[in-house]
């Protein structure tokens, strides 16, 4: 499912660069979050750092003297493989290692940029961020995953203040001075045309309460069983917001159930996607068992595809070619910091 602003396949905000310090977890899951689409992105993190004199056994690299920790790179490994479907292969798992070692050695050289001129941010949007992260995944489950993790509510606030100040120092001082000209933005929209087309899709609500997928029958059988309770009130009437904010498990509870935008294709769960392109708006599902757990889902909106105009389109584009720009001249200025870093990665 995606949010109701991501009407086609141009993003809608360009990517936000993540620091590189210790807990790869937090990187990872702040990511995930904010929506980053890339490993390089999605393996930062911060935990104090180490003391310069580490054992070399327990780190896979060294940053200008500073380590990367093997157990980091390792659950950051296992985070960027957390979401493909199916076997991985040998070659698929040592890809993944070289790009986020080097994901980590990037983020770390400019985390240490951003802390060298002192780049600020406020106890306010330190509060702001935060509370954005926790809604966006959803307050337990964050709790759930920075407890499982070994993380500390202290080194979470930490990790998100660390997030700002180098996406606050990247922003400033490296990708400076983007401008798109409204020709490239028209030449762009003549020359792509099958990517101005938007696909069919449909608003949704839902009701999630979740069972894991190596859940016995018997616990995935009474979380059913209380789903199937809660689709008997909705049916006997009762406000399907109310009845989210009130049982649902999943991250849109705080917003009433509402999911956004799914897409025909799009990469939602299948039981999901066909129930709801089957069901006219306002209609209620059946209880539907995904690998998540157990949800009821309420359809909004229906949304033909078609051809999008240039007028609707040239804003996502405009901001398509500003993250391409900015992200080559990231890219520049990490080379720039690697030619000049002292950069030592241990075998193993």
């Amino acid at each position: 499912m995606t949010s109701a602003a991501a009407n086609f396949r141009l993003p809608s905000a360009p990517p936000r660069p993540r620091p590189a310090h210790r807990a790869a977890v937090l990187g990872c899951l702040l990511a995930l979050v904010a929506g980053c689409a890339s490993i390089v992105r999605a393996a930062a993190g911060s935990r104090p750092a180490a003391a310069a004199g580490q054992p070399a056994a327990d780190a896979v690299a060294r940053v200008n003297g500073r380590p990367i920790l093997r157990r980091d790179f390792d659950l950051a490994v296992q985070l960027s493989l957390h979401r493909r479907r199916g076997d991985i292969s040998l070659g698929d798992l040592q890809a993944a290692r070289d790009t986020v070692l080097d994901a980590l050695i990037d983020n770390e050289l400019l985390y240490q940029q951003a802390a060298g001129v002192r780049t600020a941010v406020t106890e306010a949007e330190v509060r702001a961020e935060e509370a954005r992260l926790r809604e966006g995944l959803g307050d337990a489950q964050l709790t759930d995953l920075l407890r499982d993790n070994g993380v500390s509510p202290a080194e979470f606030t930490e990790q998100v203040r660390r997030t700002l100040l180098v996406t606050r120092f990247v922003n400033d001082r490296v990708v400076t001075g983007v401008k798109v000209a409204d020709d490239d933005v028209r030449r762009y929209y003549d020359q792509n045309p099958r990517d101005m087309v938007r696909p069919d899709a449909v608003r949704i609500s839902q009701i999630m309460l979740r069972a894991a997928p190596d859940a016995t029958p018997g616990v995935r059988a009474t979380v059913r069983q209380k789903m199937e309770a809660i689709l008997q009130e909705l049916r006997a009437g009762r406000d399907f917001a109310d009845m989210a904010r009130k049982y649902s498990e999943g991250p849109e509870a705080v917003r009433g159930g509402d999911a956004g935008l799914m897409t025909r294709g799009g990469g939602g769960p299948p039981a999901i996607e066909e129930a709801a392109f089957g069901l006219r708006p306002g209609a209620l599902s059946d209880v539907l068992e995904t690998r998540m757990g157990f949800h009821v889902i309420k359809v909004m909106e229906t949304r033909p595809g078609g051809p999008i105009a240039f007028e609707e389109a040239q804003k996502a584009i405009r901001a398509r070619l500003e993250t391409t720009a900015r992200d080559a001249m990231l890219r520049d200025y990490v080379a720039g910091l690697r030619q000049k870093a002292q950069i030592v990665k241990n075998a193993g």
